[in-house]
């Protein structure tokens, strides 16, 4: 019992400061689910509908956000907690798979403290978005221990529960179609001879779900062929497979984190060696066992290996299984060798752990100091609407790494925070970069600002440190040199405080949008250079657009300007107008929209749904 417990205890210990991070990236992405959920057919759109790089995980990205966003809200700690309680059972599982493989305790209690102290792990245990590595982990291991149990009894009961648990594995992560060729190398090269054929054949019908799988996700989610995320299979598959074995046995940020070069490719090479030894010596005596654990570490990394341009050590949390299983499998192997120097073959597994332990444990407080900040603003943010009803909160001070942790990616959105904005100095210090494309909705205009202070609109809070801070005055003080008295060139129809320059017409802003009836008008700064354009910027519910086609005459002080069609199933749209000649150099410019046809429900029109109303050089 105890050397199942010190495993536990071990990981918990060196990922404790993981029970404390808080929600973070793609975290809020998820989050924002539950303001979708309204019926039945939203939740199961939102649960099984293909989302990030075509993933489709509704039991870990999507359900386990929900079911805990629905019963503890924002507090990550709970979450938290079940990743720690998976992970456990995880290690347990792991333990005895091993220790009945090997016919050893201590092979089983090896591999469980070599998975645990393996700096890949350091991500799914503080960010909750990598769940599904630990939940996928369960699934393959649970069906596995299910598998064994068939082998070695032949009762059918233990082959339909594997079934059941294998299929619902596909609901954590799309690699668990590689479980039918793990269980095939167990069946090939750990079980009896005499069993072997059966064993593999009773593994067929698993073999057709995983194609049919494979198949199937493909059609609902085809495979990307640009970006980071395109599949490749060619030579670069070779140093993709180097990479993650250097990862495996080095951390990826190993230096990063103080420690010196030398002693880190003497790590590598003295695991390098030791396997290639154990590999070399279990072949030479025929054994076959020691490749089951090689066939596991290739397959389950085999998904990611067609990956080139996208490299990240969590994605070795499955694979680790197998080259712990390994390390355990080895270290028995010497401790039942004859000789009096038999120990000093152990040299290599303590390096791996010199290696992997310290950079756990500070890799793992890095985790929790990058998101103190975020915990800080959204919170703070959260707070500071509750203690200012009726205003927009505008925050200063807001850095480029905070701003793509966690506004980039939805955060105010997931906690319903509408009337959230950023001061126009924090957007200049954010900066342009591939992360930063919405940038412009949250950032406020600086002639809008001073139009909102002068009318009391606005609160202006500073990120402190992990907290946030009311500047209002001191920010007001200097507000005059900031910018004119223009009007904006840019309107969010959602935002508030642009309602002053939205006709009579338009209808109140829910959600950071705002819809018009079948006309409305809008005030923007006049074009200063000839060629200017009027951007145009909305959405359209998908289930009305199908009937029919949407209509948009736009004109400017009066003079036609354009006609644009909104089509199936072109939902989000963004149009670009020629504005007229004859305006260009004006003070101001009225814009009137007119949309064809129209909704009308309870006597309201319904014409389109208006994001950003700009103009483009």
């Amino acid at each position: 019992m105890l050397l199942l417990i010190v495993p536990v205890f071990f990981l918990t210990v060196l990922f404790r400061d993981g029970l404390n991070c808080w929600f973070i990236a793609d975290d809020f992405a998820w989050l924002s689910l539950y303001r979708q959920i309204h019926s039945g057919p939203d939740l199961l759109r939102a649960l099984f509908e293909p989302a990030a790089q075509g993933t489709i995980r509704p039991w870990t990205d999507r359900g386990t956000f929900l079911l805990f966003r629905y019963f503890f809200g924002i507090d990550n700690l709970p979450l938290r907690i079940l990743c720690f309680a998976t992970m456990a059972v995880n290690l347990v599982l792991l333990n005895r798979i091993t220790c009945r493989i090997t016919n050893s305790p201590l092979a089983g209690f090896v591999a469980a403290i070599c998975w645990a102290a393996n700096t890949a792990l350091m991500i799914p245990m503080t960010w909750s978005s990598a769940y599904n590595e630990v939940l996928g982990s369960l699934f393959l291991l649970a069906a596995m221990a299910l598998f064994m149990r068939f082998a070695e009894t032949g009762r059918k009961k233990f082959w339909w529960w594997q079934l059941v648990v294998f299929s619902l594995g596909f609901g954590a992560l799309e690699i668990n179609v590689v479980y039918p060729a793990v269980a095939a190398g167990f069946a090939l090269f750990v079980a009896p001879p005499e069993k072997r054929r059966r064993l593999l054949l009773s593994l067929s019908p698993l073999f057709v779900i995983s194609v049919a799988y494979f198949l199937w996700h493909r059609a609902v989610a085809p495979i990307p062929t640009s970006g980071p995320y395109a599949v490749h299979i060619d030579g670069r598959i070779l140093r993709t497979l180097a990479l993650y074995v250097k990862w495996s046995l080095l951390p990826v940020d190993w230096q990063a984190f103080g420690h010196s070069a030398a002693a880190g490719t003497a790590i590598l090479w003295l695991g390098i060696a030791a396997i290639v030894a154990l590999l070399a010596s279990e072949a030479r005596r025929r054994r076959p066992t020691v490749l089951y654990f090689v066939v596991w570490f290739l397959a389950t990394l085999a998904p990611v290996l067609v990956l080139p341009d996208h490299h990240t050590d969590y994605y070795l949390t499955m694979p680790l299984i197998g080259l712990s299983m390994l390390i355990g499998f080895g270290v028995t192997c010497v401790v039942r060798a004859a000789g009096k120097w038999r120990w000093v073959a152990l040299i290599p597994v303590f390096a791996y752990l010199c290696g992997m332990v310290p950079v756990s444990l500070a890799a793992t407080r890095w985790s929790l100091d990058k998101t103190k900040p975020v915990r800080g603003l959204v919170l703070g943010a959260q707070a500071a609407q509750q203690k200012h009803p009726g205003k927009v909160i505008v925050l200063n001070g807001i850095t480029s790494g905070l701003y793509l942790d966690s506004i980039a990616q939805g955060a105010f959105t997931a906690l319903d925070l509408d009337n959230v904005y950023l001061t126009p100095e924090s957007g200049a210090s954010i900066g342009s970069d591939v992360g930063t494309a919405n940038l412009e909705k949250s950032v406020l205009d600086p002639d809008l600002m001073t139009h909102a202070m002068q009318k009391d609109q606005i609160v202006v809070y500073s990120v402190v440190g992990d907290h946030l801070r009311n500047i209002t005055e001191v920010y007001e003080l200097s507000a005059p040199n900031r910018s004119s008295d223009r009007l904006p060139g840019r309107v969010d129809a959602g935002n508030p405080l642009y309602s002053f320059l939205l006709g009579p017409t338009w209808l109140p802003p829910q959600s950071g949008v705002r819809w018009m009836p079948s006309k409305a008008t809008v005030k923007l700064r006049g074009p200063e250079s000839a060629g200017a354009k009027l951007e145009l910027e909305g959405f359209f519910p998908a289930e009305q657009l199908k009937r029919i086609p949407r209509v948009l005459k736009v004109s400017v002080d009066g003079i036609p300007a354009g006609e644009v069609k909104v089509h199936d199933p072109e939902s989000s749209f963004t149009r670009l107008v020629l504005l007229p000649a004859s305006v260009i150099g004006r003070d101001f410019i009225e814009v009137e929209l007119e949309a064809s046809p129209v909704d009308r429900v309870d006597g309201q029109d319904y014409g389109m749904v208006f994001g950003k109303i700009a103009i483009r050089r």
